[in-house]
C-alpha cells in the first residue's frame, strides 16, 4: 500500500496505512508531510508514537469536526507524544530492554521457543478475538487468520510490517466469507456508497487498497472483526 521509495518502507509505510485507516483519506503525502516523516524517523520516534500522535488529533477533532488532511495538522499531538515518551520511559529503556534479553534467553534455552516481537504479538490478539466470539463462522475466520499469520513466519526471513498488512488483509478476506449473500450485498452497498466519488483519479493499486480499507471498516462496525492495525498500534 505504499507510495512512497521502497527503500523507506517500514516506519513510513505504517504511519502511512495508519493515517489511511483511522482518519479514512487516502495518505498521499505531500512534501512537508514527508519532511515531516524524515525528521520525526531521524529523531528515534517511532511508528507508535506517530500513530499516537495522529489518534489523538482524530479525537481532538471530535464527532462533528472533520479529520485532519495531513500530517502536518497532527505535529502537535505528535510532539505531545513524544515528550510524553520521553519523560516517562528514559529511566524504563533499560529494564525492558534487560528483561527482554533474560526473556529471549529462556526461550532460546527451551526445546520449543516461544517467538517473540511483532508476529507474537499479532499471533496473541488474534488466537484472544477467536476465543472471544461467540460464534463458529468468526472462529473459524480467526483460524484462517492464525494459518496466514504461521504461512508468513515460515516463507520470509522476518516478521515486519509487511506482513502484518498481509494477515490484516486476511482476515478481512476471512470474514467476507463468512458473510452469507444477503449480508454480503448489503455490506458491498454500503462500501459503495461511502467510496462513491472518492476513488476517482486513483491508481488501480491505490482502488484495491481504498476498497480494502472500506471493507474492513465496515466488517469491523458491523460484525465485530479484529482491527489488527489499532490493537497493535
Amino acid at each position: 500500500m505504499s507510495y512512497l521509495p521502497p527503500s523507506e518502507a517500514g516506519f513510513f509505510e505504517a504511519v502511512q496505512v495508519y493515517f489511511t485507516e483511522i482518519t479514512g483519506r487516502m495518505a498521499l503525502f505531500g512534501a512537508r508531510d514527508q519532511e515531516l516523516l524524515e525528521q520525526w524517523k531521524a529523531e528515534g520516534r517511532s511508528a507508535q508514537v506517530v500513530c499516537r500522535g495522529i489518534q489523538q488529533a482524530v479525537a481532538a477533532k471530535g464527532d462533528d469536526g472533520p479529520p485532519p488532511r495531513s500530517l502536518y495538522q497532527c505535529r502537535g499531538f505528535v510532539d505531545q507524544e513524544w515528550e510524553l515518551v520521553q519523560t516517562n520511559t528514559v529511566g524504563r529503556h533499560e529494564e525492558i530492554r534487560a528483561a527482554d534479553e533474560e526473556r529471549e534467553h529462556e526461550e532460546r534455552a527451551e526445546e520449543s521457543p516461544e517467538p517473540v516481537g511483532l508476529y507474537a504479538q499479532a499471533r496473541q490478539v488474534i488466537e484472544q478475538a477467536g476465543k472471544g466470539t461467540g460464534q463458529d463462522r468468526w472462529r473459524n475466520a480467526y483460524r484462517k487468520g492464525w494459518r496466514a499469520l504461521d504461512r508468513l513466519r515460515e516463507e520470509r526471513d522476518d516478521f515486519s510490517f509487511a506482513e502484518l498488512q498481509a494477515v490484516d488483509a486476511a482476515l478481512v478476506e476471512a470474514y467476507l466469507d463468512a458473510l452469507d449473500d444477503e449480508e454480503r450485498r448489503l455490506l458491498e452497498e454500503s462500501v459503495a456508497s461511502a467510496s462513491a466519488g472518492l476513488a476517482r483519479g486513483m491508481s488501480p493499486q491505490a482502488k484495491r487498497d481504498h476498497l480494502l480499507v472500506q471493507q474492513k471498516r465496515a466488517l469491523v462496525e458491523r460484525y465485530g472483526l479484529l482491527d489488527l492495525m489499532e490493537s497493535l498500534f
